[in-house]
């Protein structure tokens, strides 16, 4: 499989959840590609980018390992991310990561990733928080940070500040998300 052809059919993809399932599970039978993909997600100034970030999507939860290799370019390149149909994606996988990270059972990802990663996780996440986007990367990097909240103590009390100062601003699935983890929040100080 040529890059050229992949970036070609990134291109012309349409947003239909069937051809995106069909590009990420190519991606996973080829993991060759998975380079590729990664870089042209890091192509910031490319429309194409966007694209490639809901593959980089459905890939990674299909086959989170795969991200495994690429996790410091990964993390590093997060504070990239400006186009909110990137952002989106991005934050699930951001999400997804601290997910693994928690997690009881021991996997390869668990232990791949390493606080340095969680630290950019985090910086990432409050960004998008606070950044004039739409309401689902919020919600993604609200449930994350609540989880690295169990590893940097310093972040519930700025989450908590940051979600009781855009409440009244939001929408109303922002407010849904915020108020459950400030419940969460208030019952896990007490």
């Amino acid at each position: 499989m040529a890059a050229k052809t992949f970036y070609e059919e990134l291109q012309t993809l349409k947003a239909y959840r069937e051809t995106r399932l069909r590009l990420a599970e190519k991606v996973i039978r080829h993991p060759d590609l998975f380079p590729e993909l990664l870089s042209i997600c890091y192509q910031f100034d490319n429309e194409v980018s966007s694209r490639a970030c809901w593959i980089l999507e459905f890939a990674v939860i299909k086959n989170p390992s795969l991200l495994i290799p690429y996790l410091n370019e990964f993390t590093e390149k997060l504070k990239g991310f400006s186009r909110e149909s990137s952002i989106r994606p991005v934050a699930k996988i951001c999400q997804l990561l601290t997910r693994h990270y928690f997690a009881k059972k021991d996997t390869a990802l668990k232990n791949a990733i390493n606080e340095l990663h969680l630290e950019r996780i985090t910086e990432a996440c409050f960004d998008w928080l606070i950044s004039d986007i739409k309401v689902a990367p919020k919600a993604y990097s609200i449930y994350t940070l609540h989880l690295l909240g169990k590893k940097f103590t310093w972040i519930y009390p700025e989450l908590t500040s940051v979600l009781e100062l855009q409440i009244p601003k939001q929408s109303a699935g922002f407010k849904a998300a915020a108020v459950k983890i400030l419940e969460k929040l208030r019952k896990e100080k007490k």
